[in-house]
Order: structure tokens, then sequence, then C-alpha cells
């Protein structure tokens, strides 16, 4: 330590605020479950028999709606098992080109990529994001939206990180401004893990002593979450996870 001050600020530190991703996980994600209608199938290790058709769309889309040349860990995942289950396959697009993206925003967590096929007679959407997200821009029924939040908690409590899959077509020459002004169909969801950082439980047992409470800040899903807290032995009990939609509704 160069500086003094800084041994005074860790002295007098009480609540430690962590990221998740890459902090407390290696940050080296590979997808590891695929589920479509409520079917889920592990592809963490490779199976010598390949993707079963079921879920070859699903994996299709997931890749589209990434970038061709990725840098997010996540999208580099995703193509990866593109690369290794779809190669040979009618799902795996190397020769579309790319015509428009709608990125993320604040409002709508969902990304989507408009692509051209070969022949140019329509366009293809691929959109993927915040399972809310995707549900909402498939406009799915109550019904519907209640067997898929079942299943994205299922895979959330695996400690996955769960994106839903959705896809459209397009056929006049003027795209819109909007995602939601595209039809939408809900295809599944993806499931992608991220290992803990070995040495991250007896570092949060080196603070405990020392008096730091520790606080995990992430994104993720709740229940995604919780299970990484459990692997780490961070105490997630009842109340102990609040929200962002919680916490905007704070007045503290």
């Amino acid at each position: 330590i160069r500086h003094i001050p800084a041994v005074e600020s860790l002295g007098s530190t009480t609540v430690l605020c962590v990221d998740k991703t890459g902090t407390l996980t290696q940050n080296r994600m590979a997808l590891a479950m695929v589920s479509v209608d409520g079917q889920s199938l592990d592809v963490s290790a490779p199976d010598p028999r390949g993707l079963p058709e079921t879920y070859h769309e699903l994996l299709e889309f997931s890749v589209l709606a990434s970038q061709r040349d990725p840098f997010d860990p996540m999208e580099k995942a995703i193509r990866e098992a593109g690369q290794t289950l779809l190669a040979g396959t009618e799902h795996w697009h190397e020769d579309w080109m790319l015509v428009e993206e709608y990125p993320l925003s604040p409002e709508l967590l969902a990304m989507s990529r408009v692509w051209q096929s070969p022949g140019g007679e329509r366009y293809v959407i691929a959109a993927k994001g915040a399972p809310e997200a995707i549900v909402d821009l498939c406009h799915l029924d109550p019904q519907r939206a209640e067997a898929v939040t079942r299943q994205i908690n299922v895979m959330a409590e695996q400690g996955l990180r769960v994106l839903g899959v959705a896809q459209a077509s397009f056929t006049r020459t003027t795209l819109p401004d909007i995602q939601h002004d595209f039809e939408f169909e809900f295809i599944g969801l993806i499931g992608l893990a991220d290992p803990v950082r070995p040495t991250v439980a007896a570092a949060l047992k080196e603070c405990t002593a020392a008096g730091i409470r520790v606080v995990m800040i992430t994104g993720d899903y709740p229940a995604t979450a919780a299970a990484i807290a459990q692997q780490i032995c961070l105490p997630s009990g009842h109340g102990s996870i609040i929200t962002g939609t919680e916490l905007k509704k704070m007045d503290y």
C-alpha cells in the first residue's frame, strides 16, 4: 500500500458492495441449458448425438440476436455454442446480411437484430434479453407467461443467467422505429453458467471476521443471485434480496 489514507479507509469500512459478474464470478460464461415449451436440456457437457432438433431454432436465433464478432462474454458463449452445435445445419447463417440493430434501453431490456437472407425477399428479426422483456415483446397471454416464469425460476435457481429469445419476420421496405412494432413469436429460454471464483468464499469469511458486511449487486434474476449467494456462503434469507423496483420505491 503506497498511501496511508487507503489503510485508514479500509479500517473504517463497514459495508462492501461488490458486483457479481467478473468479481465474484470468473466472467467465463458457457451455455448450460436450453428450454423450449417447458422442455429443458442440459448442454453443459458435449453430447455425441448432437443437439436435438427441438432446440435448433432457439440456438439459431440466440446467435442471430448476438454480435457476429462478439466481445461480450455472454455473446461469445452463445456464438461458440452455435458453432459447435449448429455447424453444418440450415440454422447457421454466415452469409446473411445485418440490416439494423435495436439496442437495449432502460425502457426495454431486450435487443433485436434485423437480418436479410441472401435472396433478399424478407427480413428476419432475432431478439434476446431479460425474459420479462421478451415476454412483453411477444404479448404472451397470462397463462403462457406464467408457465415461462416457472421455467425461468427453475433455471435461475441453478445459478444460471437466463435470457429469453424471440423471432419475427418483416416484408415491408421501411423498418419500424421501435421493437414493439414487430410481431414477435416467443421461442424459448437459454441459461448461461458463470463459475464462482474459488477464492471468494474465503475472502467473504475474512470480511465477516473484520466486521464488514458484504452486499452483492447484480442485474441478474433474483433467484440467480440467491443461488450464487448460496455458493459463496453469502446470507440470502428472507428480506435480504432487494430488487431494483423495490429500491426505487424506497424513500431513504
